[in-house]
């Protein structure tokens, strides 16, 4: 039953992610404590302890643990499918703002200065990407998620070898026909060619690159994963009937020990880990809180509450 509950509420979340209407974006750039975060589409943490949030409106970024906030750059883009690369390369699909003259969708774009600025990478005006991932050991490989068909290109798993330039669909046999069910894809960093896809009808594994997946766990539902920079460990927000909560890997996915947060009716859409600091790590949840934790997720604290940036 929780399964299913679970699973409902992801849903739901993907589908509000998805289909959510345009926004004016704050005229200040730092924002006052209880300014409400719309759709939080990804979050990273950098190397110099910064916490970025992508969002509906935009990217906001906290230098000092939820005490101050402020836009980054000057762009007001629906930024989908965020996600920072192991060396610091931010990329995001999704849909121009109100100010851009990009066209629509964004495809993909890649920034090197932290989302102050982005450059059109490839597929602009062609795809949009609602899940970014890539391989921890070797950012040149990147995976992206196209859940609904746009013009040329098929609903599927899209997979590039050259940082996102050029790509080609992967065959993905034995994947589910619906891709919006697919809620977190991971690449093995000790192996290039394993993949894992956390999706609403359990958990999926291929050993051939995507080019064909075999359900591993029925009665798993994994809503978000990360990689322990540095390291082979996987960390998920995973639900079981009998538990819930953030978990830890050492075995490349084989089993999973809880560490904590069980959100009981909440669960964690997006993760990220501070790279030089690895008990550092911030979460955010369909329900659109962001938590942070300093001690590997055994206690954590609450800076963004259903979209609120919290009071200090």
């Amino acid at each position: 039953m929780k399964l299913k509950l679970l699973a409902g509420m992801a849903a739901l979340g993907l589908l509000l992610s998805a289909c959510s209407s345009d926004g004016e974006k704050e005229g200040s750039k730092t924002l006052d404590q209880g300014y409400k975060v719309e759709h939080v589409h990804g979050v990273a943490y950098s190397k110099d302890d910064s916490i970025y949030v992508a969002s509906h409106d935009g990217m906001i970024v906290t230098k000092d643990q939820g005490k101050k906030w402020s836009f980054v750059g000057k762009d007001d883009f629906d930024l989908m499918g965020f996600h920072m690369q192991s060396d610091g390369t931010m990329l995001t699909s999704g849909h121009p703002g109100q100010t851009s003259d990009l066209p629509n969708p964004l495809g993909l774009l890649e920034s090197n200065d932290n989302g102050k600025n982005w450059k059109e990478k490839a597929l602009v005006g062609k795809v949009d990407f609602h899940i970014i991932t890539s391989n921890e050991s070797n950012p040149n490989l990147v995976y992206g998620v196209i859940q609904m068909e746009s013009g040329d290109y098929k609903a599927g798993i899209y997979k590039s070898t050259d940082k996102g330039e050029y790509w080609e669909k992967l065959e993905g046999n034995g994947l589910m026909n619906d891709l919006h069910g697919i809620y977190s894809l991971l690449s093995l960093p000790n192996n290039e060619n394993e993949l894992f896809a956390g999706t609403n009808a359990g958990v999926y594994r291929s050993e051939d690159g995507g080019a064909t997946w075999k359900n591993v766990d029925e009665k798993r539902l994994i809503t978000a994963f990360s990689v322990i920079p540095g390291t082979s460990d996987l960390i998920s927000y995973s639900v079981t009937e009998g538990e819930a909560g953030m978990m830890i890997s050492k075995n490349n996915g084989n089993t999973w020990e809880k560490i904590g947060l069980d959100l009981k009716k909440d669960a964690v859409a997006y993760f990220a880990i501070q790279p030089n600091q690895t008990e550092k790590i911030v979460a955010v949840t369909f329900d659109n809180n962001l938590l942070i934790s300093d001690d590997g997720g055994q206690n954590w604290e609450t800076l963004m509450e259903k979209g609120k940036l919290s009071k200090e």
